[in-house]
């Protein structure tokens, strides 16, 4: 069995590190420092290999859940190359050649336009009514900023499982489908946006020293 952790862990249940980091998926991770410095930006931070990129594909399954598990193996796996790249940077902080420079790290960082950041204004306002009113009131903004900002799968991934997901279910549903409440749908949106190779903002683990 493993060990429980003993660090702090949060839920990010309002999604502030979207507004302040620049999440749009998960997981994504920044590298920030022991005076609140961040050394690298937002971007795609797993640590170990997951099973579903080994996992067989069963014959006879729907063609929609086979090609959604074909897309899932096609996502890179940096994992070993990220968990290096951490290690080192713990063991050597400043001087890890994966820590970046302030200029570098906005170099590096997602920019945020005027679309991006309406966007987020949008999906804010959708949180707040979905909290305070309910999920009708908080839709069209909530499509609004998917259609801002379609690379935000945070924002297209809060919306759909809360309408695919079968009411009493204890598990998220991960497939969300086609449904009649959004446009889009997780399977479509990944080809749209060239399959599952491009489904993460990937770390540039290029050492910059």
């Amino acid at each position: 069995m493993a060990a429980s952790p003993t660090h702090p862990s949060l839920i990010d249940t309002t999604h502030c590190t979207n507004e302040l980091f620049g999440f749009i998926n998960v997981p994504m991770a920044v590298w920030i420092d022991e005076n609140g410095v961040i050394v690298r930006p937002a971007e795609q931070a797993s640590i170990e290999r997951s099973r579903a990129r080994d996992m067989q594909i069963p014959d006879g399954i729907p063609d929609r859940l086979k090609r959604m598990m074909t897309e899932v193996k096609a996502i890179p796996d940096d994992s070993a190359a990220y968990r290096a790249a951490l290690l080192d940077w713990v063991r050597n902080g400043s001087a890890s050649p994966y820590a970046m420079t302030p200029e570098e790290v906005v170099e590096t960082s997602r920019p945020m336009s005027s679309d991006t950041s309406l966007a987020s204004a949008c999906f804010a306002m959708g949180e707040h009514l979905h909290r305070t009113v309910g999920h009708d009131a908080a839709v069209p903004y909530w499509r609004r900023a998917h259609a801002l900002d379609p690379d935000n799968w945070t924002y297209k991934r809060q919306a759909w499982t809360l309408v695919t997901t079968p009411e009493g279910a204890t598990e998220n549903d991960l497939m969300q489908g086609p449904n009649d409440v959004y446009e889009g749908n997780w399977l479509d949106d990944v080809l749209a946006a060239g399959g599952g190779s491009n489904y993460y903002v990937r770390a540039n683990l290029e050492r910059s020293k």
